[in-house]
């Protein structure tokens, strides 16, 4: 009987073993896979950077100035007066979509529509 009993002793202790390295393989492929995470996570937070520093140096006063002398014949741009700033509520309401001329189609009427009806 007591022979039997550490047979199966020695069975659990090799089944717990086996568990056990399963266990620690499961945890470093997690942990190798949070490192990579981490990574990307840093590699999109630098590009972030990089992209906003692009953005900033595109939008600088100068350079856009530049751009309009150089390109105005072909833009007609002109200086912004105070009263072309508006809130919200003064802007008009959108315009609202209504049901295709001719039918319900995906594309019945589509190409002789008049355009959109403000309310």
């Amino acid at each position: 009987m007591v022979r039997y009993l550490n047979i199966f002793f020695v069975l659990l202790v090799v089944v717990g073993a086996a568990a056990l390295y399963d266990m620690k393989l499961g945890a470093k492929d997690s942990a190798s896979r949070v490192a990579e995470l981490q990574r990307e996570i840093e590699a999109e937070q630098q590009s972030i950077r990089s992209l906003k520093a692009e953005w900033s140096v595109l939008n600088q006063p100068d350079r856009l100035q530049g751009l309009v002398d150089r390109y105005n014949d072909v833009l007609e741009l002109e200086p912004l007066d105070a009263h072309q700033i508006v809130s919200a509520e003064e802007l008009p309401p959108r315009p609202v979509m209504l049901e295709p001329i001719g039918g319900k189609g995906p594309l019945s009427g589509y190409a002789g529509a008049s355009a959109p009806v403000i309310q």
